[in-house]
């Protein structure tokens, strides 16, 4: 299957799986937690990072969950530096989806640790709407970090500190300490492992951003109050 196939196939595949959430609309309470955190500190083990690749360490979240029949949730992407126009996003992280089961009991929120190939990568926000799925902030700013070999990074927080979709105001901030603590008490294995931190900022616009202005509140990061 050629590149082009294989990424407009993902894309379909993600088409399909909106219109499984769609479904959902009238059926709120028995579809929390319909979504399962697939980069959980559970799953994750210290031997994935590598001489060929290394681990990230991020939290993501919002003041309260966003339910798509009412306002659009936000999710994160993550791409290569250097990817194309058919780029395929490496990850997609849940940020205030009703469907994915809060981790935190003040703000509905997840801890991510990510495994991935050694290099320089950057993520985004987009808004989730299944009525529109090619759609998405149409300011999007972008964070970019780099995964180095043998070593597991703390990266912060992504936060949404109002609304849901475009109008919320976006924050990287410092939580490694809460962060950290729950990683641990999920996963045993991560307790004395060595943890690099370098935090997210946000350093321009999406490439394929129609206008974008960079959150004002997110250069540098800040620890939280």
């Amino acid at each position: 299957m050629s590149i082009l196939k294989w990424k407009l196939f993902g894309k379909w595949k993600r088409i399909l799986q909106n219109m499984v959430i769609v479904t959902c609309f009238m059926l709120l309470p028995a579809c929390s937690g319909l979504l399962s955190n697939k980069y959980a500190a559970e799953l994750a083990s210290p031997s994935d990072a590598s001489a060929a690749t290394g681990m990230v360490i991020l939290s993501a979240g919002a003041l309260e969950s966003c339910h798509p029949s009412i306002n659009v949730p936000t999710h994160l992407l993550i791409y290569e530096a250097n990817d194309s126009f058919f780029r395929t996003e490496k990850a997609l992280l849940e940020v205030d989806s009703t469907f994915m089961d809060s981790e935190f009991q003040d703000h509905h929120g997840h801890l991510y640790i990510l495994k991935l190939p050694v290099g320089s990568y950057y993520l985004t926000p987009r808004a989730f709407n299944p009525f529109a799925p090619f759609a998405g902030y149409l300011f999007p700013s972008r964070a970019d970090f780099e995964v180095a070999a043998n070593q597991t990074t703390y990266l912060g927080e992504f936060y949404m500190d109002n609304e849901c979709g475009n109008r919320a105001k976006l924050i990287l901030r410092d939580q490694e300490a809460r962060d950290l603590a729950m990683l641990k008490s999920k996963n045993a294995a991560f307790r004395d492992i060595p943890v690099a931190k370098r935090l997210l900022q946000f350093t321009g616009c999406d490439r394929f951003s129609l206008i974008c202005t960079v959150p004002e509140r997110t250069i540098p990061a800040t620890s939280s109050p």
